[in-house]
């Protein structure tokens, strides 16, 4: 069975410092798939922002850690950790209860 991926297009210039630069990690890594490479670098780029936007939600008491874990589709202790990378160590007994009211589906 084969399947097929859809995938959008999506056109970007790049200015001469940026061009560089990505052709010089290319050339290092001995990368050949410019497409495939971008893609994986807004990948990454995009899962680290949407990861930094969850984290201030929590840090305002606006998102549970155990949501945003979900929505990363990170485990809870992953997500913990990138809070503390961040300095935002807020897990107090009102989030734990929350979390937990999630976590039974209440």
């Amino acid at each position: 069975m084969v399947y097929k991926i859809k995938m959008g297009v999506l056109s970007v210039r790049l200015d001469d410092d940026l061009e560089k630069k990505l052709n010089f990690i290319m050339k290092q890594r001995k990368i050949v798939d410019k497409s495939a490479y971008i893609r994986q670098l807004l990948d990454k780029s995009v899962r680290d922002d949407i990861v930094d936007y969850l984290c201030s939600e929590v840090e305002a008491k606006r998102m549970s850690s155990w949501k945003a874990s979900e929505i990363t589709q990170i485990s809870l202790r992953a997500f913990l950790s990138e809070l503390s990378k961040r300095g935002m160590v807020n897990y107090d007994e009102s989030a734990f209860e929350e979390d937990l009211k999630f976590a039974l589906g209440e």
